[in-house]
């Protein structure tokens, strides 16, 4: 049996958990305008957390992160 190594190919974005720093990148803004983004924006997506303390990482599904980005790049006026 041959071993499969993780690539672009193989890896599902809905299954991906990326950090609120890793998620902001990909949107293209700092990670405080993503913050303003979660909070005034209904279509940017919230996050969840692990754990119920509130210090907990909050993370970000990666293909939510996608969705919301081209989201962006549609409603955006042309340059």
């Amino acid at each position: 049996m041959t071993k499969k190594h993780l690539t672009r190919e193989t890896i599902d974005p809905r299954y991906v958990q990326i950090g609120r720093q890793e998620a902001a990148e990909i949107i293209g803004v700092s990670p405080t305008e993503f913050d303003r983004l979660r909070k005034d924006d209904p279509k940017c997506p919230g996050g969840f957390r692990h754990g119920e303390a509130r210090n907990s990482r909050v993370l970000f599904r990666l293909s939510d992160i996608y969705d919301y980005s081209e989201h962006r790049m549609q409603t955006a006026s042309a340059a």
